[in-house]
């Protein structure tokens, strides 16, 4: 993206933008090495400052506390006198304290000046007897209110002791306000400041007296208890009142406090701050001065360019001219162009002229290919429309064929299911030829059995007579067997009548039955005859059937090869028109190629 940003420029100014930027890089370069020299030079020597400032006023305070301890230590003695009045007098005096005491193991005590206490105010029960009582030597009391005057002070106490025993406590009061004017004296930088600090992490001495006793995290919430045993001859970078800080801390001996130094950060780096603007200010000089240089350098040095862009510009634009040259005279690089430029010039000149001739010919051979194109893809269109002719008709022979044999197929299962049909056909006649002869022979049964039953009744009829003529004789006694024998006669007669008119019908239905199992016969060979021929018939149809599916899978293939034929003739017109098209656009091509060279005058 850059490069393509920077090729809208000049050369001349992409160079000069080039120099200034590498001027740039390397004067941030040696700037930032000096800034980071001069920044860890800088931080050791603050530290070693500001170790050595800690280390002295720590060494001072640890002093000031030994005095204070002598003073109170020398004060034991005066225990054991009745009157240590005079003692705590001078005690005072040579240590400085505000007020110095004693106080007994009796609840008692005798101050160095009147105090305004309690009548039941006891000794024993304050935290610096409590303290140096169970201390082996001195103790340093935290700072406190002080019962008499009300003030925050801080105790120096030792037990004067008979073996374990404690037998009295000398103590010696300092007000904080003298110990903070000696601690807040330290001023480093203006707005540095030092401060004190317990083990535990409470603020012993501080220039602002509302934070005495409150805990560090009242400073800064990054000093907590760990924080502040943590801190030591390195400086520690954190934000106290919105200020940026840097603390070196040093222990005070004899005592569990810290000297805090409260380092101005702003202010203890100043030089590094202040030498830092002017190496931003000399780069930007420094840069200033490298543009206009490397500009009045750049632009003198690409004059000649200049000239030598004018005359190939002119070359360029005066009609494409090829017949004109660059003054290529002397030994520089603007010299060895020119000469590469003529060059250059004459191979394109002869190549011109070359394809200026061959696009001639060009032009004429596509002309011939594009017309020869033409004639052949109307014949190829013209083959392809009768081919396609041929395949709609392949197509429609092929579905009548198809649907002859399908018909044929129909027909041979038709003539195939009547001769099932004849066949059963016959099978039922020859049933029915075999049922009338049973009946014939059924009827000339009944007949006989007629005959029999006629006999019997003729028989029966005669034992009637008898019997009339026996009851005849018989008198007035064989009357009523006369009755009898006249319905027996009765009877007989009509059973003789009855059968003759059964025997009449029989031998009609046993003449019909003859003529119809004669009908039968004659139907059942009729039926056979209609069986052979439909099977003959079937034949012919299922040969028929077999002759038009072959001849179906004949035309079919003869119209696959006309289809393919047909496909091959409509790609072969689209390669022609294709081909036309291509010798078109070469014919095209070649003109357009012979108006192009023409535009270079090369003669």
């Amino acid at each position: 993206m850059k490069t393509l940003r920077l090729s809208r420029f000049s050369l001349s100014t992409r160079l000069i933008f080039t120099v200034s930027a590498l001027v740039v890089g390397c004067v941030t370069l040696v700037s930032a090495v000096n800034f980071f020299s001069l920044r860890q030079s800088t931080y050791l020597a603050v530290s070693a400052s500001t170790h050595s400032l800690a280390e002295a006023r720590a060494e001072g305070i640890a002093q000031w506390v030994n005095d204070k301890s002598a003073v109170v230590e020398a004060m034991l003695p005066a225990t054991q006198v009745e009157d240590p009045a005079i003692a705590l007098t001078q005690a005072v005096r040579s240590g400085g304290f505000d007020t110095t005491y004693i106080g007994y193991q009796d609840k008692h005590a005798i101050f160095s000046s009147p105090q305004n206490l309690p009548e039941n105010w006891d000794p024993t029960a304050r935290p610096w007897y409590q303290q140096a009582a169970a201390a082996p030597g001195m103790v340093l009391t935290e700072p406190y209110v002080d019962a008499g005057s009300k003030k925050l002070v801080m105790t120096f106490a030792q037990a004067a002791k008979d073996g374990e025993q404690t037998r009295a406590v000398a103590a010696g009061d300092v007000f904080m306000d003298a110990v903070a004017n000696a601690v807040t004296a330290i001023h480093p930088t203006p707005s540095s400041d030092a401060f004190i600090l317990s083990s535990d992490g409470k603020v012993l001495v501080h220039a602002n007296l509302e934070l005495l006793l409150k805990d560090a995290t009242a400073l800064s919430a990054a000093l907590t208890p760990s924080a502040v045993a943590g801190l030591g001859q390195e400086l520690v970078e954190m934000d106290i009142g919105g200020s940026a800080r840097m603390l070196s801390a040093m222990p005070v001996s004899g005592t569990n406090w810290k000297l805090v130094i409260s380092l101005h950060k702003g202010e203890a780096l100043a030089s590094m701050t202040a030498f830092l603007m002017r190496s931003v200010l000399g780069a930007l000089v420094v840069t200033a001065l490298s543009a206009l240089l490397a500009a009045w350098v750049v632009r003198r040095s690409l004059r000649g360019l200049g000239r030598l862009q004018t005359a190939m510009e002119d070359v360029a634009s005066d009609d494409g001219d090829l017949t004109k040259r660059l003054d290529a005279q002397g030994h520089d690089e603007l010299a060895r162009i020119g000469q590469a430029f003529n060059a250059f010039v004459d191979k394109i000149q002869a190549t011109l002229r070359e394809i200026r001739s061959a696009s001639d010919s060009l032009q004429v051979a596509s002309r011939e290919i594009a017309m020869g194109n033409q004639d052949l893809s109307s014949r190829t269109e013209a083959a392809a429309s009768n081919l396609e002719e041929t395949s709609a008709t392949m197509e429609q022979m092929t579905s009548a064929v198809g649907q002859s044999a399908q018909s044929a197929q129909q027909a041979n299962q038709i003539a195939a299911n009547a001769a099932s049909s004849a066949e059963q056909g016959g099978e039922v006649v020859a049933q029915v030829v075999t049922s009338m002869e049973a009946i014939t022979h059924s009827s000339r049964r009944i007949n006989d059995i007629i005959s029999v039953i006629d006999g019997i009744a003729f028989q029966t009829n005669i034992l009637a007579l008898n019997a009339a003529v026996e009851a005849a004789r018989a008198g007035e006694q064989g009357r009523g067997f006369a009755v009898v024998a006249s319905e027996v006669r009765s009877l007989a007669q009509r059973s003789a009548a009855a059968a003759k008119e059964i025997k009449a019908l029989i031998n009609g239905s046993v003449e019909s039955v003859e003529v119809g199992s004669a009908l039968v016969a004659r139907t059942g060979e009729a039926m056979h005859n209609i069986v052979e021929q439909v099977r003959q018939v079937s034949h012919m149809m299922q040969e028929i059937a077999t002759a038009a599916a072959e001849q179906r899978t004949g035309i079919a293939q003869v119209g696959s090869a006309v289809s393919s034929l047909d496909q091959m003739t409509q790609q072969n017109a689209a390669l022609v028109e294709e081909s036309a098209a291509a010798a078109s656009g070469l014919k095209d091509q070649a003109e357009r190629l012979t108006a192009t060279v023409g535009q270079f005058r090369i003669d």
